[in-house]
């Protein structure tokens, strides 16, 4: 079993966590490894993490050259990871190490995914009340269903993380392309623990940027909703054409109006702007996937060479 875990301003809780995965996965009486992710961590992660691979032989370390992202570490973890069965959990200790097994004996059933849903979220009501009108705009705008309940914590078999690591798209969301795959998937009610350490590495920008790429990546919808509202306003146009000829001819308009005139061109040019905007950040995303550059970098490894023996 391999355990993938990115790090980022985690430094407190390393340790413990560390103390904990190394009891539950001897519990297993099965071969193991933990590859904790530097994901440019700027709070002295990297001695933390280099100074526990050094006591547990199970450890692996891996620091990138700069803060990537999370699901690009998760990423790097799964790229090195040998495991038969792969765990990808975050490191704030609020995803608890303790419901690997009962996650295990569900995926041992058959399945291939099985995802924690946590239950009693430990999140502030603004963080939960967003998460969930994010997925919500989310599963309209892709035609799947996501439940916000569900994140990465979860155990994934080997087929499916060698289908992920085939998916060399540069926009990477872990959750997301694994329901894509469609793989058999299960999921396990599990407590969610609160934070003891700092806030979370996600701020309200980086969350909404997310948002946005998640969007653009993996859905069509927003260029199909542009042409639905296109042929709406060029309805309502042809609408509004036809009444005002219809009054000029009558007589009952004498002055043409140019506060209406301004107003309409306003509406019009702000409708325009938007959609050549979102045709932008499609064309955008494009530049970036056709400059075939590597997903993340490696500046350090941390390997115990015993274990390879």
């Amino acid at each position: 079993m391999s355990v993938v875990v990115p790090v980022y301003k985690g430094r407190q809780t390393l340790p413990e966590l560390v103390e904990r995965l190394e009891k539950v996965c001897q519990s297993l009486k099965s071969n193991f490894e933990v590859i904790l992710v530097d994901d440019g961590c700027p709070e002295g992660s990297w001695d933390t993490l280099a100074a526990l691979a050094g006591k547990f032989p199970e450890i692996k370390g891996i620091k990138l050259t700069r803060n990537f992202g999370q699901h690009y570490a998760i990423t790097a973890g799964l790229d090195h990871a040998q495991g038969e069965w792969v765990m990808v959990m975050d490191g704030d200790l609020q995803d608890r190490p303790e419901e690997i097994p009962n996650l295990y004996r569900e995926a041992i059933k058959g399945f291939d995914v099985v995802l924690a849903r946590r239950v009693n979220r430990k999140d502030s009501l603004l963080k939960v009340g967003l998460g969930k009108l994010f997925f919500r705009l989310l599963s309209y705008l892709t035609g799947n269903t996501f439940d916000p309940s569900v994140g990465n914590f979860g155990i994934y078999h080997r087929k499916v993380i060698d289908a992920f690591l085939k998916m060399k798209e540069p926009v990477r969301v872990f959750s997301v392309m694994v329901s894509w795959m469609g793989f058999s998937t299960s999921f396990v009610e599990v407590k969610h623990m609160p934070r003891t350490d700092g806030k979370s590495g996600y701020s309200f920008r980086r969350r909404l940027n997310l948002a946005l790429d998640i969007i653009l990546a993996y859905s069509d919808k927003p260029i199909r909703l542009m042409v639905k509202v296109g042929l709406w306003i060029a309805f309502l146009s042809f609408l509004f054409s036809c009444i005002t000829l219809f009054r000029y001819l009558s007589g009952a308009i004498t002055v043409s109006g140019y506060t209406s005139l301004i107003l309409s061109i306003s509406f019009f040019s702000g409708i325009l702007m938007m959609m050549l905007g979102i045709v932008g950040l499609y064309v955008g995303k494009i530049f970036e996937g056709v400059k075939g550059r590597p997903l993340y970098l490696i500046d350090k490894t941390i390997e115990n060479q015993e274990k390879d023996k």
